[in-house]
């Protein structure tokens, strides 16, 4: 009985089948990735070409001419003179991912940092409840958060006919903050599930040697958890920003028909505001740049936090 040649291709199908095999996954994956990236060129393209209405040209057909591009769209788009919108709204959109980024990293590092290492009663039903707020979805909750902030929350005590103030009126509604509020209360559930899994691979013998030493809990929150869960926080920092940078549902039904607190996602959907076809890619795009930039400047701790989940 012979063994199959290791250069005979797959199985014994041949060398020139074993070859194309071997090519198949490679093609497939640049057919993909062509395809994937074919609307940003496009868009990036487009963006390009001189701001003109009504112009039915295709963008490939300026592809091989670069003599016709011009960055004057992107100039209309950042010039607070004649587009302050859009520059207002970028900072809304930061406002707004910033915020519930590194609140919901500090408040849910904390919270599992004290439901693995600082035992009290009802941590599982605690860990249990929030793998259930997980599973809510957020926009069917919107309306009556939406009213809550408008008008606070109030109850009616059936047997003495009393209303009750739960939650006074805070004038939310409108704001960003009331946006970056709902997206914490949303990461949290999501950063303390998935925090309790990096931190509950940490040596208890680190915690316990830091406690005989006489470290307060935390320190060793601070000087021994926070340094090995770094790329674990990146990875999810990275996540939560890119939900919150590219928010649209929540920002609309928030802050409705405020413009002046409008995120970026939102101003794009206001056609009018816009001038022109070039112009409003041009805002897209440097909208879209930003979350490359942060992806990409925390690509190395994003992958580790990745490869340490998959240990």
């Amino acid at each position: 009985m012979h063994g199959s040649d290791p250069d005979d291709g797959f199985g014994g199908l041949g060398p020139v089948a074993g070859r194309v095999l071997r090519w198949v996954p490679t093609w497939a994956l640049l057919v993909v990735v062509g395809a994937w990236l074919l609307p940003t060129v496009g868009a990036l393209i487009a963006s390009l070409r001189p701001s003109v209405f009504g112009r039915t040209a295709g963008w490939w057909e300026d592809l091989l001419n670069p003599s016709t591009w011009t960055l004057e769209s992107y100039r209309i788009a950042l010039d607070s003179s004649v587009n302050s919108s859009f520059a207002a709204s970028l900072l809304n959109s930061f406002a707004i991912a910033i915020p519930s980024t590194v609140v919901a990293l500090a408040f849910g590092s904390a919270a599992a940092y004290a439901i693995v290492w600082i035992p009290f009663r009802g941590s599982r039903a605690l860990l249990f409840g929030l793998v259930a707020l997980i599973a809510v979805p957020i926009y069917g909750v919107l309306l009556p958060l939406l009213q809550g902030f408008s008008s606070g929350v109030h109850l009616t005590v059936p047997l003495i006919g009393k209303t009750m103030t739960v939650v006074p009126e805070m004038g939310l509604a409108g704001s960003t903050v009331g946006v970056w509020i709902i997206h914490v209360g949303t990461h949290l559930p999501f950063v303390i599930f998935l925090l309790v899994a990096a931190i509950g691979h940490i040596p208890r013998s680190l915690v316990d040697s830091a406690r005989l030493d006489g470290a307060s809990e935390p320190q060793i929150y601070w000087r021994v958890v926070m340094p090995l869960i770094t790329p674990a926080l990146a990875s999810l920092g990275v996540l939560l920003f890119l939900w919150s940078w590219n928010d649209f549902i929540v920002a609309l039904t928030i802050i409705g028909t405020n413009a002046v607190a409008l995120p970026a996602t939102v101003r794009f959907s206001a056609v009018g505001v816009l001038v022109d076809g070039p112009v409003t890619l041009a805002m897209i795009l440097i909208h879209s740049s930003v979350a490359i930039a942060v992806f990409f400047g925390l690509q190395r701790y994003f992958v580790r936090g990745l490869l340490a989940g998959a240990e």
